[in-house]
């Protein structure tokens, strides 16, 4: 059955003799009848014209002469057009065959997703509450507008109104319904979720015994860091037809062992392409969130796509044609990706291009700053070639050991494919200050799955290697504030390391190393301030459990081995491929570290194993729960350092980079700027042990709380937290547990603290010869939407 198009006019009134309709009887209605609407709408074909365009609205004046050399540039219009024929069966399989493809910017033709924001289901999106939810009137007032007849069908319009001043994760606008059974004739709502705004607009048509989407346009605005961006896509669907009573060949499904799964992503150096994310946010996050039974969702959807030989191919005509059944803005494949140097950028076969820096002129910039230069055949979406220069200004720091210091290399990498490759990195280290070198060569393989590398040399370690301190924040602490939070040693060392993910849901990572290691003292006195008139710390700790953390030169052969494991992942499927949603499962982590002694003449022997988990989820639109907690215990502690303690992550700065979740506040140190007074309250190993433990971190992001119920201070992007830490370790019985509150997102970047804790055995003071039970400070970081480093591999 094909459908016979009209339009809307949309032109509701108030019907008089309607005045009495009451709109929460209507939403009640159409909340009851909207799962069977939902379980309905299968078994049909039709076909469907799709059109992206995106634009960077503003891109602050100092980013714009370096990024139009990559292409981006304010208001220039990126488009893609896609037109397929798709079929959906009863047990949730899509079927698309794409007959026409083609875009603008230089990349690889590429098939459109189809995004059909579904109302019937309780949430959708961005976990945004739909108003036929049966929680609707939890978080909605519905206000009647009137009725209109079109096609001698009686339309309700009913206004939807976010209850409680909420304005995130809720729609507002209008819905219309149909009077019989409630179907939706027609949505336009807003939705807002942190720094991006949807508006959402669908028309419906009736077909058989239903309404079903006719059209639909998504606009998604965001900004982030002085960027701000716009994506809009628009569908156009037509010529539905039931296939339930047609004899046409069945798609099977494969099994679950026949899908392959992503498990990685392509490693990628410090680019200016990084501070294409708020485009990449507004169009990943349209396309994957507001389909139709979004992985979040639960339901295990598959979908099959194929692509006709002629797709990319298609003549003017075709197009022409095509755009007959749609009212979209015209098209410009001819449009340059960019206006100001088209020719200077080579063809980017798809959106995981990392190369557009390869027809760059060396200048000072290449001196100046890290860069990859790329040569070879390109291959679909890589070079095979690549030398990653690491520009020592980027990594120079001072420390009170080595004084100024900084790191330098060139990488080599050669790609077999995108996520393929073998490396050689050599990186060495030199100390200005005491005109001495050293250096290390790693070795690495790397694919999907797999990633194995030998490296070894002679280069400095910090004693706590699984959160080391920021150096080049440590730096202007120690310059700025004689607040030296680095402690080092020097080691000579062989390693040999495999991680494998055998799937999102299951895998390993093992170390083996031999290291020959050295103390290390201070022998610089130098500063810029001197701020408190403090000496500088040692570089061997402060230490609860041991008077001396001082070691001696020891050789040591390490192992350690992890086990990783995501219980209830959600999942769906995408021709051979297979999508898991991360944040539906907790992440369980068991964690081997030991010495083996009497190897190669070793001596250190100890082990010890540890049982984590972490997880965030939504407790409430408003309002996300996270935590991480850890317990573990020494088996043996026969010899060893103090290099070899469990150590803590604490605060090891006063302006740090990092999670807000992933450290004590006040296991650390903290500068009560605020008061006017500084106080060093903990040295951040203070409480690193090699007995048994519980580490335990929770914490609670507000959206809507005390200072942010004012919608003028949310709308700035500001967030609330509340957090409990708890730490207890067993050789000296030490119960220490902080609680605080926090202002997340000031200026975009910033997070500030105050934090209260207790501690049953007593804290030191600034001295260490004093102790009290009680400490209070403010804490002031960069918020965790600015990372620094790398992110976790799980």
């Amino acid at each position: 059955m094909t459908i016979n198009l009209y339009n809307n006019s949309y032109a509701f009134q108030k019907n008089n003799a309607d005045s009495n309709l009451d709109a929460n009887s209507i939403i009640q209605k159409a909340i009851e009848l909207a799962p069977l609407h939902d379980k309905a709408f299968v078994n049909y074909q039709a076909e469907v014209f799709i059109q992206n365009s995106a634009k960077w609205t503003q891109i602050p004046g100092l980013w714009k002469p370096i990024l139009m050399n990559e292409g981006v540039e304010e208001n220039l219009l990126y488009q893609s057009e896609s037109f397929a024929q798709f079929s959906v069966s009863a047990d949730n399989t899509y079927h698309f065959i794409n007959k026409a493809i083609r875009n603008n910017y230089h990349t690889e033709a590429r098939p459109d997703k189809y995004i059909n924001p579904n109302f019937y289901k309780a949430t959708l999106g961005t976990n945004a509450i739909s108003p036929l939810s049966p929680k609707a009137f939890q978080y909605y007032d519905f206000e009647y507008l009137g009725t209109e007849i079109i096609n001698q069908v009686k339309i309700h319009q009913i206004k939807v109104i976010p209850k409680n001043n909420n304005d995130e994760k809720v729609f507002s606008g209008i819905i219309s319904l149909t009077d019989v059974d409630f179907f939706l004739q027609s949505v336009e709502l807003k939705v807002k979720n942190y720094n991006i705004t949807y508006q959402i607009q669908v028309r419906y048509v009736p077909f058989n015994t239903q309404w079903v989407p006719e059209h639909y346009q998504i606009t998604a605005t965001g900004a982030l860091m002085g960027f701000e961006g716009e994506y809009t896509y628009k569908a156009k669907v037509w010529n539905y037809q039931s296939i339930i009573h047609k004899i046409i060949p069945e798609l099977i499904r494969p099994n679950e062992d026949e899908f392959k799964e992503i498990v990685n992503i392509q490693e990628r150096n410090f680019e200016v392409q990084q501070f294409k994310q708020v485009m990449s946010a507004l169009s990943t996050n349209l396309k994957n969130q507001w389909s139709d039974a979004n992985i979040a969702s639960g339901l295990r959807r598959y979908d099959k796509i194929e692509i006709a030989p002629e797709a990319d191919i298609q003549n003017d005509n075709v197009w022409y044609q095509l755009k007959l059944n749609s009212d979209f803005k015209a098209f410009t494949p001819d449009l340059p990706i960019s206006s100001y140097n088209k020719n200077s950028l080579p063809l980017q076969p798809d959106e995981f291009s990392t190369y557009r820096q390869a027809n760059q002129k060396f200048g000072i910039g290449s001196v100046l700053f890290s860069r990859s230069y790329f040569w070879g055949n390109t291959k679909r979406g890589y070079y095979p070639y690549e030398i990653y220069y690491k520009s020592p200004v980027l990594d120079f720091n001072f420390n009170t050991v080595e004084g100024f210091v900084y790191n330098t290399g060139a990488l080599f990498r050669y790609r077999r494919n995108r996520y393929d490759w073998w490396e050689i990195d050599p990186t060495w280290r030199y100390s200005v200050t005491q005109n001495r070198s050293m250096g290390m060569v790693k070795i690495r393989w790397k694919t999907q799955r797999e990633d194995f590398s030998v490296s070894g040399g002679s280069f400095i370690s910090q004693y706590n290697v699984d959160t080391p301190v920021a150096l080049d924040l440590n730096s202007l602490s120690t310059l700025l504030l004689k607040k030296n939070f680095v402690k080092i040693y020097e080691k000579d060392f062989v390693n040999l390391s495999y991680n494998d993910r055998f799937s999102n849901t299951f895998g390993i990572k093992t170390s083996l190393e031999w290291a020959r290691r050295y103390p290390l003292e201070n022998t610089t006195n130098y500063y810029w301030i001197n701020f408190a008139g403090d000496p500088y710390s040692p570089n061997f700790p402060q230490n609860k459990e041991i008077t001396n953390t001082k070691f001696q030169s020891n050789d040591a052969f390490l192992a350690s081995f992890q086990i990783n494991y995501r219980p209830t992942l959600k999942k769906q499927y995408r021709n051979s491929i297979r999508y898991v949603d991360f944040s539906s499962s907790p992440l369980i982590t068991f964690k081997y570290r030991g010495a083996i002694p009497k190897v190669f003449g070793t001596e250190i022997d100890f082990h010890t194993i540890e049982l984590g988990i972490t997880h965030n989820f939504p407790l409430s639109i408003n309002t996300n729960f996270n935590y991480i907690a850890q317990a573990g215990t020494f088996l043996s502690a026969n010899k060893m350092t103090f290099a070899d303690y469990k150590h803590f992550n604490g605060n090891n700065n006063m302006i740090s980079i990092g999670d807000a979740l992933t450290t004590h506040r006040l296991v650390g140190f903290y500068d009560n700027y605020i008061w006017g007074v500084s106080k060093k309250l903990i040295d951040p190993f203070y409480f690193s042990t090699n007995g048994s433990y519980i580490d335990i971190m929770t914490m609670v992001g507000l959206r809507k709380f005390a200072l942010t119920q004012s919608t003028t201070i949310r709308n700035k992007g500001i967030r609330e937290e509340l957090f409990a830490n708890y730490l207890y370790t067993a050789n000296n019985d030490i119960h220490n547990v902080e609680i605080g509150y926090g202002i997340d997102g000031i200026l975009r970047i910033l997070r500030v603290e105050a934090v209260f804790a207790y501690n049953n055995r007593g804290l030191p003071n600034k001295d260490f010869t004093k102790f009290q039970n009680t400490q209070f400070g403010i804490r002031i970081s960069l918020n965790a939407r600015v990372r620094g480093g790398v992110t976790p591999d799980w």
